[in-house]
């Protein structure tokens, strides 16, 4: 239960301190006074989002702050232990909204800095709170299907569900990828094996480009290589005087004067090793010389190879190493194509299990939905009936929409689904006798869609365990006996339930445990907002306030005193 709320600095408010207790709290005040204010401050503390424009003018930041107690929800403990914030005894729980003029919001919850998220999390486990947009939200056919989930008790079918659709549209999408890259590459597969074919024609050999220039430059310079060799041995060591001749002359003489100067014999060794290096060399030439090949057919063959390695550069990359990944690519793209087939059989018997287990999934929560919207159209429709509408009748439609294209197949049919299911649903109303079921869009005044609301909302609180609900004017396009009638079922889901609710109405207010008034007030040219809880005796001039303004005859306190004696036997 909500059991304090304290705000700073908010809209029309400077400071107030509320503690609200069991049972049903009934907040009044004249229009304008602030009681949706208070509300919106309250729900600023459930992680709804407020800007910075709220603050009070002159101020810098505005605080609201809501201490619950949460007895029995165990899961308020697991997030805050999640999140590391520290449990208070008690099973008590603080949240607190910090708005900032630049419309920085901060949020904490036990003094410990937390995401909106995490206050979300909480507030969403401790409190409903139903405004006029909840009248717009009953009348959009797009929530019906959660405020029946919201009824069911089929958390882990909903989910199970929703992790099928998951993984079927995760396998459908890798299977439509794959599809696209078989088209793409089937169109290109015809000139990929053209490509292939053109280079295994050639068939280049790496390194093969480099000695073919190679053997080009030298079969093309064999003349002169011939001749040059020829004449260089010669020079060295064929002709007479030759260089290899005049070493060893050299080397001789050197050997005789180092007798007489041993100074000479530092040199004996260096030109012993020329004599040597001359033979060496003068070997090779002979040899070389010996091998010069003239062949001119083996020169064209050559350059009519480089011709064709410069056609495949130009086609396939700049070198012949870039031609031959090239054709690495292509082998291994050929190859994908070739085991497409067998990767797109196994996606299509994923997708065809995974559609199968969906189907299944989606028609046992069809089965589910369709007892539960029996259950809910019963309680419901009595609950209409207590509320004045004798002759309601509420009807739960579920449908399911045939299409070809549809992901649940059941039966040899195709059908819509989405992560929710299969399931189309709408509420239908006949108000009155004889008329038939409609969408309630069509049929229901502003005074019956409060009290289908208001129904829906009893039914819920019946299967849910949000201990607080919280109703903004849900008595809005009702008055007399209906008031009436909506106070006793307020006052009804108050006995498992903490109740807060602003109403303009004397009938409803009569119904209150607890009263609260709020109230606008003047001081030094400013306004403010307050609230304050009502003693018992008190509680009667109110009601009659609501029943005839501010000047109060005797009959009408008279009979506001009678409303609340008459709310007092309903205990």
């Amino acid at each position: 239960m909500l059991k304090t709320l304290q705000v700073e600095k908010f809209a029309l408010i400077d400071r107030i301190d509320v503690d609200f207790c069991d049972g049903l709290n009934i907040i009044t005040g004249e229009t304008g006074a602030g009681k949706s204010i208070l509300i919106g401050a309250l729900g600023s503390t459930l992680g709804e989002k407020v800007d910075g424009d709220v603050l009070r003018k002159g101020s810098q930041k505005a605080i609201i702050e809501g201490m619950f107690s949460y007895g029995h929800i165990s899961e308020i403990d697991d997030i805050l232990l999640q999140n590391e914030i520290d449990l208070i005894p008690d099973k008590t729980v603080i949240l607190r909204k910090e708005v900032h003029q630049s419309g920085r919001n901060r949020a904490f919850v036990n003094d410990t800095p937390v995401t909106v998220n995490v206050l979300t999390e909480i507030g969403d486990l401790l409190v409903d709170l139903h405004g006029q947009h909840d009248h717009q939200a009953l009348l959009n056919g797009r929530y019906h299907i959660q405020y029946l989930d919201d009824y069911g008790h089929y958390a882990d079918l909903l989910h199970e569900v929703a992790e099928s659709h998951r993984d079927l549209m995760k396998y459908e999408h890798e299977l439509q990828d794959l599809v696209q890259k078989e088209q793409s590459l089937r169109e290109k597969k015809e000139l990929y094996q053209f490509q292939l074919r053109e280079i295994n024609a050639i068939n280049p050999q790496p390194g093969e480009e480099e000695e073919l220039i190679q053997d080009e430059k030298i079969l093309t310079h064999s003349e002169k290589l011939f001749e040059a060799t020829n004449t260089l041995y010669e020079k060295l060591y064929g002709m007479d005087g030759s260089a290899f001749e005049i070493i060893s002359e050299a080397h001789d003489t050197l050997t005789e004067l180092k007798q007489i100067d041993a100074k000479f014999g530092d040199f004996i060794t260096d030109i012993a090793t020329s004599r040597i290096t001359i033979d060496e060399l003068a070997k090779f030439l002979q040899s070389y010389n010996a091998s010069v090949e003239f062949n001119p057919a083996r020169l064209e063959e050559i350059r009519e190879r480089l011709v064709q390695f410069s056609r495949l550069k130009k086609k396939f990359g700049a070198s012949i190493h870039d031609v031959l990944m090239h054709r690495d690519r292509l082998v291994k793209e050929l190859g994908q194509i070739d085991n497409l087939d067998t990767e797109m059989e196994r996606l299509r018997r994923e997708v065809s299990d995974q559609r199968s287990k969906f189907s299944l999934l989606c028609e046992r929560l069809s089965r589910q939905r369709r007892e539960v919207a029996s259950e809910l159209e019963r309680v419901v429709t009595d609950v209409l009936h207590e509320l004045g509408m004798p002759a309601a009748r509420f009807k739960v439609s579920i449908d399911a929409v045939e299409d070809d294209d549809g992901i649940v197949v059941l039966e040899k049919k195709c059908f819509r689904a989405n992560h929710l299911g299969m399931d189309q649903i709408e509420f239908l109303i006949s108000a009155n006798t004889g008329e038939d079921l409609k969408p309630l869009v069509k049929v229901a005044s502003g005074g019956e869609i409060s009290r289908v609301m208001l129904s829906i909302k009893s039914a819920l609180a019946q299967a849910d365990r949000v201990p607080v609900l919280i109703f903004d004017e849900i008595d809005n396009g009702v008055s007399g006996r209906i008031a009436q009638a909506v106070g006793r079922r307020l006052r009804k889901l108050a006995r498992t339930h903490q109740i807060i609710c602003i109403t303009h109405l004397p009938q409803i207010a009569s119904m209150a445990d607890h009263h609260f008034v709020v109230e606008k007030f003047t001081d030094n040219d400013q306004s403010f907002t307050r609230i304050r809880k009502l003693q018992p005796d008190e509680q009667a001039f109110e009601v009659a306030k609501l029943m005839g303004g501010e000047v109060i005859s005797e009959a009408q306190l008279e009979g506001a005193v009678e409303l609340i004696r008459e709310a007092r036997g309903l205990s």
